[in-house]
């Protein structure tokens, strides 16, 4: 969250499940995530983590050692 970085110059991130992991590219399950913000997904190894709410909108949440209970939504580009 906080990410300033615009839809261009972001890739698509699959935020239900992980590519890697057999994640399916339908456009209900992918996010989009800057280049480092979607490298930096990686929960086994203490990394970042991302769901998908009821809203359809990504929550990021950092591992436990950088969360201070900040916003888990980047509202940068639609703020309500």
């Amino acid at each position: 969250p906080g990410c300033t970085v615009g839809a261009y110059g972001c890739q698509v991130h699959h935020v239900v499940t992980d590519w890697a992991d057999g994640g399916n590219t339908n456009v209900n399950e992918l996010g989009l995530a800057c280049g480092p913000d979607n490298r930096s997904v990686n929960p086994t190894d203490d990394g970042w983590t991302t769901a998908m709410n009821e809203r359809c909108e990504v929550e990021w949440t950092p591992p436990p050692q950088l969360d201070t209970g900040q916003a888990r939504i980047n509202t940068y580009h639609r703020p309500e």
